[in-house]
C-alpha cells in the first residue's frame, strides 16, 4: 500500500519555534535528562498537597510513584494507562498536573521515564472538572524538568506464523516547569493474515458455489433433468461439475460421478483473518507559561490504510439446454467461484487531524478556570468488490457461443468490469468549554466548593456511498449547548472538630444540561457521598441519572456492505457466510441510565503499599443504544427486517446497524488489592556498604567507579539543593540516587540505580446480573444464563485480572493473567428445546509476558560499551500458551464459525524493541557545565 495523501507542514503557538521555546526554558545549568530514576517520592510539607495534586479533598485510590511507574515496563503514557486498566476498569479521564488537557492526545507520547507520579481517583473526582461521575480518573504528574530524544524500533511476529509486523518511533521532549515541547513520528506496517495461514476448514455457502461449478436446476431443488435423474437411478437436484469439462464439453456420463454431491473449494488463501495495514502519525504539543496563564497547544496528524480479502467472486450463470456445454435438455444453472480476477478486496483509507487549545488560569485565592478546545477532522473511504460483471458471460452463453467453455477460463475482455462498492465519509467538529472552580464560603466543617462548566460545540457529518449502482447521500449537523454545575459541602471534619468522631463526611451535589439541536434538551442529575471515618479509609456512595443521544457516526455513517463475514446461525445450527450491512440508523433514540454506585478503599499502612477497594454498581437503561448483537431466534423475531434469507431459509444478508433495544439492566461487585514493595538495588547496597566502610575514593568499588568516574560522590541530601523541587530525597537514606543526575532509563552517567519494585494486583469482577428486554413481546435476554448480544458468547459471570511486575538493577519482568468463566448460549426462543443450536463457550484463561533490560543500569556493561548508556530492549509474548476459547455445540462439535483461527487469529506473538535514548551530552559522557 502506499499514502497518496500529501504531508502538511504544521506551525505552533504564534510562531515560535520549539527551539526558542527551549532557548527561553532551559537554563544555562540545566541537566539534559532531569529524570533520575530514583523513587521520585516528594517533600511534603504538613498540610500542603503534593505538588500536581487534584481539588478536593477526595483521596486517591492508588498513588504510584516514579519507581512504581518504572516497574510497569512501560514506554510511553499511553502504554502505561494501558497497563493500568485493570484498576481503572475502562477509559479514565486523564488530568496533567492536575489540570485538564484538550485530549489525550496531547500527552500520549510522553516517555513514561518523565512520569513523577500518577493518582488514580474515584469517579466523583470527575465532577470536579467538568466530567460525568462515570469514569475514573487518572492524574498524571510530570517532573519538573526533563530533557529526551528518543529513538524505538519494534517487530512482531505470530509464532504459527504471518502477520509479521514492524514500527519506528522517533520523539523529543522538553519540559522546564510549566514549559513544555513534545514532537513524535510513528510509522508501522503489518502484513495480512490470511485463513489459510491458521489451517481453517472451508465451510460450504449458503448456494452451492465452488471453483469448478454445481449444477442444479432453475429452481434450487428440483431435479436437474428426468434422463440424469433416471441414469442414476434416483432423484438428482445438484451435480458437481467434472473437472474434463474445463477441456471438453461433457456428457450426462461424466456428471454421473458428481450426481448429487456439491463440490466445495478451499477458498481460505483467499480470505483474510487480519487485514495489511500501514499508518503513519505525526503528534506535536507546545506549552508555555504566559504571565498567569498556562497554555498548551497540541496537533496531531494520521494516516491509516488498510486491506482485506473477501474471498472470490461468485457468479450464478444460467445454461442453456441448448448449449454446446450442457448435457442436459433443459436450462440449469451453474454455480462458480471465478479465481481468474483475483481476490474480492476490501479497501479503507482514513485521515484525521486534530488540534487542540487548553488554557489554565487563576481568577484570585481559592478560584482557578480552564479552557479546552478541539477540532477534528476525519476522513474515511471505503471500496469493497462485489465480483465480477457475468452480463458479458450471459450473453455469450445466451448466443451459444461455442467459443466460450463456462466451465473454463474466459478471455479478459468477458471479465473486464469488476463491479464495487464506494463509501465516504467525512466527519468534522469544533468544540469549547470553560470550567471555573473555586470556594464558595466556609462552613463549620470546611470550605464549600464549586465547579461550573459551560461548553458549546459544532458537529458535521456527510457521507455518500454507491451500493450496486444507486447513489445515496446524507447529511448531518449538530450542534450542543451544555452546562454543568458541581456543589461540595463538608459536613464533619476530624481536623476541625466538628463531629470529628465519625469522621469527615462531605456530600455532593450535581446537575448537567445539554441542548442538542436535533434531541432537544437532555439532562444529567446527580449526589454523592464521601465518608472517612479513619485516614486509612474511604467510602464513597454516588447516584446519578443521565440522558445520551446517539452520535453524529451513529446515525449518519454510510451504508458498507461487507460479504463472506462468517457467523454462527442459531435458527439453523451451521456456519454460513453472509453479507454483513453495516453503517448509520437515522431511527435511534435517546438512551436514560440510572446508576447507583459504592465504593470503598482501605489502605492499612504505607509500607509496603498496600491498597484494597471494591465497587458495587447497578446501573438500568432505557433504550440503550447498542452495536447489532448475535443473530439468536429470539433477536430474529423482535427485528425480523434486519434479515434476509433464501426460499430455503439459508441466511443470505444481516443487517448489523446499531439499535435501540428496551431496556437494559447491569449489576456487578469489582474488587481488588494492589501491593507495591520497595527492593534495594545493587547499585545502592554497594553505596551503603562503601559508605559505612569510611568513602574513602580509593575504596570505591569497580561499578561505583564505572558510575561516577572520578568525581567525589556526595554525602546524602548534599546536592538536594540542585534538584527539581518535589523530587528530592529520591536516593538511600533520603539522598538523590547514587549517581550523577539525569540517569534516566539508563542515559546519563550511569544513574538510574535507585532502587526496584516487586507488585501485584488482583481484580475479580462478579456480574450479579446482566439483562436485556430487546423489544416488546420478545423475550428477556439474561446474558448470564443462555443469551448473547455478541458472538463470543454471553456474559461471564466472573472476570479475573492479574498482574505481577519485578524490576531491580535494569532487569525487569512483568506477567499479565486475565481469566473469564466459561458460558452458553441456547439457540431456540425461551419455552422451546435449544437442541443442537445450543453452543457452550468454555472459560479462558491468557497469560501475557513482558521482559525488559535497562542496559544504561548496568554500570560495567556502559563502561565497556557507551553506546548502550540510555537503551532499553524489551521482548514481549502474549498469550503465552496459545490459549482459544473452547466452543462447542450440543453434539460435542466445534462448529466451523468457532474454529480457532477465527476466534483469535494471531494466537501467540512475540515482539522485541530496541530503544534508545540520544543526547550529545550522553554521547560525550560530560555533564553540562554551569
Amino acid at each position: 500500500m502506499r499514502f497518496s495523501t500529501s504531508i502538511m507542514f504544521m506551525s505552533f503557538f504564534w510562531g515560535a519555534s520549539p527551539a526558542a521555546l527551549m532557548a527561553q526554558t532551559v537554563s544555562p545549568g540545566a541537566t539534559p535528562a532531569q529524570m533520575d530514576d530514583g523513587e521520585g517520592e516528594e517533600i511534603i510539607v504538613t498540610g500542603q498537597a503534593p505538588r500536581g495534586s487534584v481539588i478536593g479533598n477526595i483521596q486517591p485510590e492508588q498513588s504510584l510513584s516514579a519507581a512504581d511507574v518504572r516497574a510497569l515496563g512501560v514506554t510511553s503514557i499511553s502504554e502505561m494507562i494501558s497497563e493500568l486498566s485493570p484498576q481503572t476498569n475502562g477509559s479514565p479521564v486523564i488530568l496533567l498536573n492536575g489540570k485538564r488537557i484538550s485530549s489525550f492526545s496531547e500527552i500520549q507520547d510522553i516517555p513514561s521515564e518523565a512520569v513523577a507520579r500518577v493518582d488514580i481517583l474515584p469517579e466523583q473526582v470527575a465532577l470536579s472538572y467538568g466530567y460525568a461521575p462515570t469514569q475514573k480518573v487518572v492524574n498524571i504528574v510530570l517532573r519538573e524538568r526533563f530533557r529526551a530524544e528518543t529513538g524505538e524500533a519494534r517487530g512482531g511476529v505470530t509464532t504459527q506464523g504471518g502477520r509479521e509486523n514492524g514500527q519506528v518511533e522517533a520523539g523529543m521532549l522538553r519540559i522546564q516547569g510549566d514549559n513544555r515541547f513534545t514532537l513524535n513520528l510513528k510509522y508501522g506496517r503489518a502484513a495480512a493474515l490470511l485463513e489459510n495461514e491458521r489451517d481453517i476448514m472451508p465451510t460450504a455457502p449458503g448456494r452451492p458455489y465452488s471453483l469448478g461449478g454445481n449444477i442444479t436446476a432453475l429452481t434450487v431443488g428440483d431435479d436437474i433433468d428426468p434422463a440424469f435423474s433416471a441414469l442414476v437411478g434416483q432423484s438428482v437436484t445438484v451435480a458437481s461439475v467434472p473437472g474434463s469439462a474445463a477441456s471438453s464439453a461433457p456428457s450426462l456420463n461424466d456428471f454421473i460421478a458428481g450426481a448429487n454431491i456439491t463440490g466445495i473449494s478451499d477458498l481460505t488463501r483467499f480470505r483474510s483473518l487480519s487485514p495489511e495495514t500501514e499508518n503513519f502519525s505525526a503528534n506535536a504539543t507546545l506549552a508555555r507559561a504566559l504571565g498567569g496563564v498556562t497554555a498548551t497547544l497540541n496537533g496531531r496528524l494520521e494516516l491509516l490504510e488498510n486491506a482485506s480479502l473477501q474471498g472470490l467472486s461468485a457468479n450464478a450463470l444460467t445454461l442453456p439446454g441448448a448449449s454446446p456445454f450442457s448435457p442436459f435438455a433443459g436450462d440449469t444453472t451453474l454455480y462458480r467461484y471465478l479465481a481468474q480476477p483475483g481476490a474480492l478486496e476490501q479497501q479503507i483509507r482514513g485521515t484525521t487531524a486534530h488540534i487542540g487549545l487548553t488554557l489554565n488560569g487563576q481568577l484570585g485565592r481559592g478560584w482557578q478556570w480552564s479552557f479546552t478546545g478541539n477540532g477534528d477532522l476525519s476522513m474515511t473511504r471505503t471500496r469493497t468488490d462485489r465480483g465480477v460483471d457475468s452480463g458479458p458471460i450471459q450473453a455469450a452463453l445466451d448466443a451459444g457461443d461455442a467459443s466460450v467453455n463456462p466451465y473454463s477460463s474466459f478471455t479478459p475482455d468477458l471479465i473486464a468490469t469488476r463491479l464495487s462498492d464506494q463509501a465516504r465519509a467525512k466527519s468534522q467538529a469544533i468544540q469549547g468549554d470553560l470550567l471555573i472552580s473555586g470556594t464558595l464560603f466556609d462552613l463549620p466543617a470546611g470550605e464549600v466548593s464549586t465547579s461550573i462548566k459551560i461548553g458549546a460545540s459544532a458537529n458535521g457529518f456527510d457521507s455518500r456511498s454507491i451500493r450496486s449502482g444507486v447513489e445515496n447521500e446524507a447529511r448531518y449537523n449538530r450542534e450542543i449547548g451544555s452546562g454543568q454545575l458541581s456543589l461540595d459541602l463538608p459536613i464533619t471534619s476530624r481536623s476541625k472538630d466538628v463531629l470529628g468522631a465519625i469522621g469527615d463526611i462531605s456530600v455532593n451535589l450535581n446537575a448537567a444540561a445539554q441542548h442538542y439541536s436535533d434531541f432537544g434538551m437532555l439532562s444529567t442529575l446527580g449526589y454523592g457521598l464521601r465518608w472517612e471515618p479513619v485516614k486509612a479509609v474511604q467510602v464513597l456512595a454516588s447516584a446519578n441519572q443521565d440522558r445520551a443521544a446517539p452520535t453524529g457516526a451513529q446515525i449518519n455513517d454510510p451504508l458498507i456492505a461487507t460479504p463472506n463475514i462468517s457467523i454462527f446461525d442459531y435458527a439453523t445450527g451451521q456456519s454460513v457466510f453472509v453479507t454483513q450491512i453495516s453503517g448509520g440508523s437515522a431511527t435511534l433514540r435517546e438512551s436514560v441510565r440510572d446508576q447507583f454506585r459504592l465504593s470503598a478503599r482501605v489502605k492499612p499502612f504505607e509500607k509496603p503499599n498496600l491498597t484494597l477497594t471494591a465497587t458495587y454498581l447497578n446501573s438500568r437503561t432505557t433504550n440503550p443504544i447498542a452495536a447489532f448483537p448475535t443473530p439468536t431466534p429470539a433477536l430474529e423475531a423482535a427485528f425480523p427486517q434486519r434479515f434476509l434469507r433464501d426460499e430455503n431459509g439459508s441466511l443470505l444478508q444481516i443487517d448489523a446497524r446499531p439499535i435501540n433495544f428496551l431496556r437494559s439492566q447491569s449489576e456487578q461487585l469489582r474488587w481488588g488489592v494492589d501491593l507495591s514493595i520497595p527492593i534495594k538495588s545493587r547499585v545502592q547496597k554497594l553505596v551503603e556498604a562503601w559508605r559505612a566502610s569510611g568513602g574513602k575514593a580509593e575504596d570505591r568499588p569497580p561499578e561505583l567507579q564505572a558510575l561516577f568516574g572520578n568525581r567525589p560522590q556526595r554525602a546524602p541530601g548534599a546536592d538536594g539543593a540542585d534538584r527539581p523541587r518535589g523530587e528530592r530525597g529520591a536516593g538511600p537514606e533520603g539522598g538523590r540516587p547514587p549517581g550523577p543526575r539525569g540517569g534516566g532509563f539508563g542515559g546519563g552517567r550511569g544513574g538510574g540505580q535507585g532502587g526496584g519494585r516487586i507488585s501485584f494486583s488482583l481484580y475479580h469482577s462478579w456480574h450479579l446480573t446482566e439483562r436485556i428486554d430487546i423489544a416488546p413481546g420478545v423475550p428477556q435476554l439474561d446474558l448470564l444464563n443462555g443469551d448473547a448480544t455478541g458472538s463470543a458468547g454471553g456474559q461471564p459471570r466472573h472476570e479475573i485480572d492479574a498482574r505481577i511486575g519485578y524490576t531491580n538493577n535494569g532487569i525487569g519482568a512483568r506477567l499479565g493473567i486475565d481469566w473469564e468463566s466459561g458460558t452458553h448460549v441456547d439457540g431456540a426462543l425461551s419455552g422451546t428445546t435449544a437442541g443442537s443450536s445450543r453452543l457452550n463457550f468454555g472459560s479462558l484463561a491468557t497469560a501475557n509476558l513482558r521482559l525488559f533490560a535497562n542496559l544504561g543500569q548496568m554500570p560495567m556493561l556502559v563502561k565497556d560499551m557507551p553506546f548502550l548508556r540510555g537503551a532499553r530492549v524489551s521482548v514481549g509474548i502474549d498469550n503465552i500458551f496459545n490459549q482459544r476459547r473452547e466452543v462447542t455445540d450440543a453434539t460435542g462439535m466445534t462448529p466451523l464459525r468457532y474454529q480457532p483461527g477465527y476466534l483469535d487469529p494471531l494466537g501467540r506473538t512475540v515482539s522485541i524493541s530496541i530503544r534508545k535514548l540520544f543526547s550529545p551530552n550522553f554521547a560525550a559522557g560530560n555533564r553540562p557545565r554551569s
